[in-house]
Order: structure tokens, then C-alpha cells, then sequence
């Protein structure tokens, strides 16, 4: 049974950007669910680390309130 792994927040070096993502699955997409580069500045040198529990709820409340496309 595929195991989703654990929320991640991604912190550019470069420019401080910072982005957490709460993975669905184990299927990782690159720029959603797992950042190798930062998208603001494409700098590859980014700080990953599991996220507090702050970051993870602050992430759900941006998702939940972010408006749907119909």
C-alpha cells in the first residue's frame, strides 16, 4: 500500500522563498509536490525539511480558501 510521504517545507538559500507541500501520494510531481529548484529565482541550492505543524495548517487554510476554477 503506497504511503504518502510527510508534509516538506522548501527555503531558497538565495532569495528566502519558502513553500510547504502536503503530499496526496506517493507519486511526487515536480514543482507541486517536490521542488528541485527555486521557481522564483532558479536557484538549485534549496533547504528542505520536514514542516512544523504551523506551516501544515497554514498550508491547509490556503488550499481550503483558494478560490476553485469551475
Amino acid at each position: 500500500m503506497p504511503i504518502p510521504p510527510q508534509p516538506r517545507t522548501f527555503r531558497c538559500l538565495a532569495c528566502n522563498w519558502q513553500s510547504t507541500t502536503i503530499p496526496l501520494s506517493d507519486c511526487l510531481l515536480s514543482g507541486i509536490d517536490w521542488h528541485s529548484t527555486c521557481p522564483k529565482c532558479h536557484n538549485d541550492a534549496l533547504d528542505c525539511r520536514l514542516a512544523t505543524r504551523s506551516e501544515i495548517m497554514k498550508k491547509r487554510l490556503s488550499d481550503f480558501l483558494r478560490p476553485r476554477h469551475a
